[in-house]
């Protein structure tokens, strides 16, 4: 079956036209730097490097790096987990340690059900108070957070534990939020071809949030992370609140056109007609109601608007049932298992800088080979690895590791060891270029804008709602079917995804909000096979 992709082969000269006789001139955006000839003739990369050129690049980018430092609070508070149990579980000599039984799988849970709450209370104020104040507003619960988790050092009584809780709770919720407004934000300030490149700065500064937490976790106690948690909001809020441009399309959709006229300006500079541009979201807005939330939510029992969200929540789904959480939260026990020495050291290192690096590649793919070519890579890619390290854990057990070794006998487990930590590797590196990033930003893009904050409210608390079961369930489950079994269910469902997004996931590459909207007003039929 030919995979689904809009009908025009090129985006409109109306909102992504370029001026292309100021292509081989200088820039003020643009410091530096050049491209060969060749890779200037290459399509794919001569688009994305008009696009840059086309739009004062220093306005976008800086409003981009600022709404990230949410994603980098967003990872931080996400990875705090790994070092921060360590530290609880070898809490010596005092009568509140944690035992890695009930307590840990509560503290890792609470995260995700803290987000099953920010995700649809930030859909709810991204539309009534606007983009920047909902972003501003999450680093409410951060901050309260990292406080009720930071006083616990010095607590020793009855109030420990649910003090500990309450706090991981809290900064779920910042978490939450922080999830659907930041990647939604850039969408709506970024012109149509770089909204993927700049879309998926939200998931490089996620895992960048990781690696930094998992690193300072080597050498620095609970308490001392969660003050450098609060250092960063420090620099967030006052950067998110002073300095930030609200989302144009949320200005025009309350009435405030000549201000988002101003901010268009400002986010595109004089190469970019933003006349053009601010007319095509006027006239979308006007075909289209002002709704209610109550409307809102009813609009969704119409093709329209289901179509996109259930495609969204589908995305949703298979990022959280390909298994990287529980890999993620087991990769310290996974390396041990392989015999590999200071396995924190190398979760942390290792995988945490693959992490950040694989998904640096894919915030420059994304633009540039589309959407649909990342997931389907990047798919596959984990599937292949999942396999592997089901064989590993297969092989690495009696009587299949030396039929006349005991149990612990480390013959099997040194000469299997690169076999796990280069799987484990790859599947980092898959998840990465494609479905750490990319289910985010299709969301934002796929559900229309009239409905756009409770459908990305709606998909993101989906995600939490799968992040929890997977976070609750994996190590009864693994105990059920063993690791082995585990790992090939989630190489399964890896499988699934590609197969679903070739078949029914459109690409977006290129094309603006309003012709994505377009797309499933017309009942997603207009495709063109490729």
């Amino acid at each position: 079956m030919a995979s689904p992709v809009f009908s025009s082969a090129t985006p409109p000269a109306s909102s992504s036209s370029y001026h292309l006789s100021h292509v081989t001139e200088s820039h003020p955006g643009v410091q530096g730097g050049s491209l060969t000839s060749s890779m200037i003739n290459s399509p794919r990369l001569g688009n994305l490097w008009r696009a840059l050129r086309s739009v004062r690049i220093t306005t976008l980018f800086y409003s981009s790096l600022v709404a990230v430092l949410g994603s980098l609070s967003f990872g931080y508070g996400m990875g705090f987990s790994s070092p921060a149990l360590a530290d609880l579980e070898d809490n010596k000599g005092k009568h509140t340690s944690f035992d890695k039984t009930i307590y840990s799988d509560t503290f890792n849970a609470l995260t995700a059900v803290g987000g099953l709450i920010g995700a649809p209370l930030a859909g709810w104020l991204v539309d009534r108070n606007g983009r920047q104040f909902t972003m501003v507003l999450c680093s409410l619960p951060f901050s309260i957070g990292w406080l009720l988790i930071l006083i616990t050092h010095d607590i020793t009584g009855p109030l420990f534990r649910p003090l500990l809780f309450i706090g991981r709770f809290v900064v779920g919720i910042g978490i939450g939020g922080t999830s659907l407004v930041v990647p939604l934000y850039i969408a709506e300030i970024s012109p149509s071809d770089l909204r993927g490149l700049f879309g998926a700065l939200n998931q490089l500064a996620v895992t960048i949030g990781i690696l930094l937490v998992q690193s300072l976790g080597i050498g620095l106690h609970y308490e001392w992370l969660c003050v450098i948690g609060l250092a960063i909001l420090l620099v967030y809020v006052p950067l998110s609140s002073m300095t930030l441009r609200e989302s144009p399309r949320w200005l025009i959709s309350s009435g405030k056109n000549s201000v988002a006229g101003k901010v268009l300006a400002w986010l595109r500079g004089p190469d970019f007609d933003v006349n053009q541009e601010q007319m095509e979201i006027e006239a979308q807005l006007a075909s289209e109601e002002k709704l209610t939330l109550l409307e809102q939510l009813r609009s969704f029992s119409t093709r329209p608007v289901f179509h996109p969200l259930i495609l969204a929540m589908f995305l949703m789904f298979f990022q959280q049932f390909s298994g990287i959480n529980a890999i993620i939260f087991n990769g310290e026990s996974i390396f041990e298992e392989a015999g590999v020495s200071n396995p924190a050291v190398i979760t942390a290192v290792s995988i945490g800088a693959v992490q950040v690096v694989a998904t640096l590649v894919g915030v420059i793919l994304t633009d540039i080979v589309g959407r649909k070519i990342l997931l389907t890579i990047g798919g596959i890619t984990m599937c292949v690895s999942l396999v592997v390290l089901s064989i590993y854990d297969f092989l690495n057990n009696e009587p299949y590791c030396h039929p006349d070794a005991s149990p612990s006998d480390p013959k099997c487990k040194d000469h299997l060891q690169p076999l796990a930590i280069t799987a484990m590797m790859f599947y980092i590196v898959g998840f990465s270029i494609g479905w750490g990033a990319l289910p985010w930003l299709l969301a934002s893009e796929l559900i229309p804008l009239r409905v756009k904050g409770a459908g990305v409210g709606i998909a993101t608390c989906f995600n939490w709602i799968c992040a929890t079961i997977v976070l609750l369930s994996f190590g009864s489950y693994q105990d059920a079917v063993e690791p082995w079994g585990a790992f090939l269910s989630f190489a399964v469902v890896c499988l699934l995804s590609v197969i679903f997004v070739l078949v029914f996931v459109p690409e977006t590459k290129g094309k603006t909000l309003e012709e994505i909207e377009d797309h499933f007003n017309r009942g997603g039929k207009q495709y063109t096979p490729i």
